[in-house]
């Protein structure tokens, strides 16, 4: 059949000033046309076309664009099933999209009208974009049930998973343990609704430690249902931990303002209550539990003492290894009756850090005795002494009842204590000691598999003193 009786004419000269890569075919999928516009893709794919001429294409079937197999299977396709779209590799580098249509002139089937659209240039755009948004950003992709199918090297890097872990993996289970059930339902009820969400989340690393993400979520929408969703991230941990040791250095600093005026004031007159409660001449059968509360009102009005504003410090060169050994010394009577063993092991002969030693001493008597105190029937308390990047590693781990993740948000505020008679002075001053010596610390705990208390400080070099 000739092309002229198959299309009219005036149709091809439309079909010529179109910017479509178009292919007019026979019954038999044999092409025996093809639009100006395609002349150029003809030249670009001509290697993989296998031709030398543009020309040589007329009288070639469609195999040469999708295969036999595929060409033979579309000649039995029923009428509904068109239109009909195949994406091609063209080469190494082009690719292609095939629509395929099926035309008739009178009411009588001619044959097909092939649009050739490449998506090469799209493509690679694509891949740019999203090679840059690998560099830049932490990426997650996560189906309809929040499973995830896709993370970057930058996710594995921050959560310190390998791929292979990940993949499958429920993407909440990433999240920390204290964001409430109706934090989770607000995220997904938005991102179902097609809606992009955006805020900041608290997740946990594959050892446990937490980490901060300013987090977008972009739903990818199809027939108005979401069918995919993007996560992009950006690391924020370092920001949040500044934020936090400001907020902490400014209770610190109220605290201690306060702590100044009202420990003088309490404590003349609780000197003058004690007194006159040790009289003989004072009878009364709560006599015992009143100079017992009394005693700890002045623990307390001491610990606020030493939150009060510091007295200037004299910062010198200690051996830390020595101040430890004379601390488990110190601890020994007490460890003893409650069957506690010290385990010390120092891998480096780098111990020195500029310091005031009683505060550090200090330091090490809280974390340890918090340590033994958490092994009601005994234990071990290992202490690890170690040197990393200019920095002394000191890690003390015991075999106590341990910690959920949100007791250890919780350490360090005032008046929060795990003790009964406890009043959460004693870890606040730790923490702060520990930062004063620019140190720094992190805890990881499990419940009834013990707690670690890791902390860092600069070791001490003759050009640099820490003042």
């Amino acid at each position: 059949m000739e092309l002229g009786s198959m299309i009219k004419s005036e149709l091809l000269q439309v079909m010529n000033q179109v910017s479509e890569n178009i292919f007019i075919l026979d019954k038999e999928m044999t092409i025996v046309w093809f639009n100006s516009y395609a002349n150029n893709l003809i030249e670009k794919c001509s290697n993989s076309l296998n031709i030398k001429y543009k020309n040589e294409l007329i009288g070639r079937k469609l195999d040469i664009f999708i295969g036999e197999k595929q060409t033979e299977l579309i000649k039995h396709r029923k009428v509904e099933d068109f239109p009909l779209e195949y994406g091609i590799e063209m080469g190494e580098s082009d690719s292609c999209n095939i629509i395929i249509n099926e035309y008739d002139v009178d009411n009588y089937f001619n044959g097909y009208i092939v649009t050739v659209k490449d998506v090469s240039f799209f493509q690679k755009r694509f891949i740019d974009i999203q090679e840059a948004l690998d560099k830049s950003s932490i990426v997650v992709m996560v189906d309809r049930r929040g499973v995830i199918t896709y993370v970057n090297d930058k996710f594995c890097q921050i959560t310190q998973y390998d791929k292979r872990e990940l993949i499958g993996k429920e993407y909440r289970t990433l999240n920390m343990d204290n964001y409430p059930d109706q934090f989770h339902e607000e995220i997904i009820d938005t991102i179902k609704q097609g809606e992009v969400w955006r805020g900041e989340l608290k997740q946990k690393a594959k050892d446990g430690s937490p980490f901060w993400v300013a987090t977008t979520i972009v739903p990818l929408v199809e027939e108005n249902k979401p069918f995919q969703f993007i996560t992009i991230q950006q690391d924020i941990t370092s920001r949040k931990k500044g934020e936090e040791l400001l907020l902490r250095s400014e209770k610190l600093s109220v605290l201690g303002e306060l702590a100044a005026g009202l420990a003088h004031e309490i404590r003349n007159p609780l000197t003058s209550i004690k007194g006159f409660t040790q009289l003989d001449s004072f009878q009364s059968p709560f006599k015992g539990i009143m100079l017992e509360e009394i005693d700890r009102i002045a623990v307390i009005v001491n610990e606020f003492m030493m939150l009060a504003k510091p007295h200037e410090v004299t910062y010198t060169p200690k051996d830390i290894q020595s101040i430890i050994e004379y601390v488990i010394k110190f601890l020994e009577p007490e460890s003893n009756l409650k069957n506690v063993r010290f385990h010390l092991i120092c891998s480096t002969d780098k111990t020195n850090v500029n310091c005031e030693e009683n505060q550090l001493k200090q330091v090490f008597i809280n974390i340890i005795k918090n340590g033994m105190e958490s092994m009601p029937e005994g234990g071990t308390v290992i202490i690890s002494i170690s040197e990393d990047d200019n920095r002394l590693q000191i890690e003390i781990s015991d075999e106590g009842v341990g910690l959920t993740e949100v007791e250890i948000d919780k350490l360090g505020v005032p008046f929060y204590s795990l003790k009964k008679k406890g009043t959460g002075l004693g870890l606040m001053m730790t923490f702060r000691i520990i930062e004063n010596h620019g140190g720094k610390y992190h805890i990881k705990s499990e419940v009834n598999r013990g707690t670690t208390f890791y902390m860092s400080f600069p070791l001490y070099s003759e050009q640099k003193v820490h003042k």
